[in-house]
């Protein structure tokens, strides 16, 4: 009974001593790589990037693989103090520029800053550039980046085109005439304009050859009445800035000027000649678009026939309105 106590005791003892001996000898360390990579130690592979081991204190052999064709080894000593972390990067690099600078990179889905950039990657990946999403549209790509392999990726993007506008205003010029703009634009597009004198002079719309100043009757005799006067135009409109629009375009107009007997006659300013204009009209002007509100500036001068030669009637106008767009594209 004593030998069996002591036999006991003594196997106790021993492996007491081995165990403390084993806990004196080994550690636990953690090995780390890239993710998308599968790590281990003395053949001992990882099904992931990252390994916690028990393993003896001295030389080991820790291997890194990616997928089927990459394999690298490294000697590790394993010390029995000190840091038992140990990290065995593979990362390729990549280079990310773009046209315009300054877009925001996604990776994956997670923002990982503005353009150019330069980050640490392995594997596939998906890449998403955004910039001023009402100018540009986003772009898109996928990546593969193998071990310590350096890629260069430029992008250019695309700007997203002018939204197509309708407009309409409605216009009244210096003379007290009143009319209204319609026009259709994207990049280009086109207008017609129709503007008509509101004060219908007793003459009407006549031919200015024809007016009382024909009698040759002299200055004086006569003095300013009211005036009649119709213009319709169309051209070319274009979309040269963010919120300018520019038109020109040609089209027909008629002034006449109407006069009544001047009873105190006398060489005052108000005592001229009676005049008009018909036939050919050159009109341009510029619209301003905030948001949906349009505000114009024009002018139009009848190139035609005149009484007096040369005495061409012009007109300066300005229009109020609204924009409606279709899409935007």
């Amino acid at each position: 009974m004593k030998r069996v106590l002591f036999f006991c005791i003594l196997f106790s003892f021993l492996t007491t001593h081995l165990l403390a001996q084993e806990r004196k000898d080994s550690v636990t360390v953690h090995l780390e790589t890239c993710s998308a990579a599968e790590i281990g130690i003395d053949d001992d592979m990882s099904s992931t990037n990252i390994l916690t081991k028990k393993v003896a204190v001295g030389k080991h052999k820790v291997v890194v693989r990616f997928g089927s064709t990459f394999q690298k080894e490294y000697n590790l000593d394993v010390k029995s103090t000190g840091n038992h972390h140990y990290e065995f990067m593979i990362n390729g690099k990549l280079n990310i520029s773009t046209y315009p600078s300054d877009a925001t990179i996604y990776i994956d889905g997670i923002r990982k800053g503005n353009s150019p950039l330069s980050i640490d990657l392995l594997g596939d990946h998906s890449i998403r550039i955004e910039k001023d999403p009402d100018i540009y549209y986003d772009m898109s790509d996928r990546v593969s980046i193998y071990p310590f392999e350096h890629v260069e990726r430029s992008y250019t993007l695309s700007k997203i085109p002018p939204r197509l506008y309708g407009m309409l205003l409605a216009t009244a010029s210096t003379s007290g005439d009143i009319g209204a703009i319609m026009g259709i634009c994207r990049r280009f597009g086109a207008y017609i304009r129709f503007a008509r004198g509101i004060q219908n002079g007793s003459i009407g719309i006549l031919d200015p050859y024809y007016s009382i100043g024909s009698q040759n009757n002299g200055p004086g005799l006569y003095k300013k009445d009211k005036h009649s006067y119709i213009t319709f135009t169309g051209g070319m409109m274009t979309r040269f800035h963010k919120n300018l629009y520019a038109y020109l375009g040609l089209g027909y107009a008629e002034y006449a000027q109407g006069y009544v007997p001047d009873d105190s006659w006398s060489f005052s300013s108000e005592n001229i000649y009676p005049y008009g204009s018909k036939g050919c009209a050159l009109d341009l002007g510029l619209i301003f678009k905030w948001k949906a509100l349009l505000l114009s500036c024009g002018y139009t001068t009848i190139l035609g026939k005149s009484y007096p030669t040369g005495n061409r009637h012009n007109e300066i106008y300005f229009g109020l309105g609204f924009s409606i767009h279709k899409n935007r594209k």
